[in-house]
């Protein structure tokens, strides 16, 4: 059953902290304990300019984990954010590694938690450092 608790919150955070120092991040457990809500808040990079699904020029946007192909240049920026958010809860105390054994085929969901990405956050947008 897909759950994340506090500690593999935090060392997500710590590890982003640490892998992406001129980038700010707010990393929060979302949909009851469901899932990690990872969005970039600022960085030295426009990570929108490329995108263009912002929400009415709001400075956010979701961002696919699944398919990160389609944010061009800053690919290699939200594969290595996803890299991340699915190491990072291993090295926390009684963390577990991330896995996802889910086969949509037979309707069948079965993974450690679910990600939620973001660019900016609805009603608070994206900034440019």
């Amino acid at each position: 059953m897909a759950y994340i608790n506090a500690k593999e919150v935090k060392a997500i955070r710590e590890e982003l902290k640490r892998e992406f120092p001129k980038h700010r991040f707010s990393v929060t457990k979302d949909s009851g304990g469901l899932a990690v809500s990872v969005s970039v808040m600022k960085g030295p990079d426009d990570l929108l300019s490329d995108i263009g699904e912002t929400w009415a020029g709001s400075g956010y946007t979701q961002i696919n984990h699944y398919h990160t192909g389609q944010y061009g240049k800053h690919q290699k920026f939200f594969d290595k954010v996803v890299q991340v958010i699915k190491s990072a809860p291993a090295k926390a105390e009684g963390g577990r590694a991330w896995y996802d054994n889910s086969d949509a085929m037979i309707d069948y969901f079965d993974t450690a938690f679910y990600i939620h990405m973001n660019v900016g956050k609805y009603g608070k947008g994206y900034q440019v450092v």
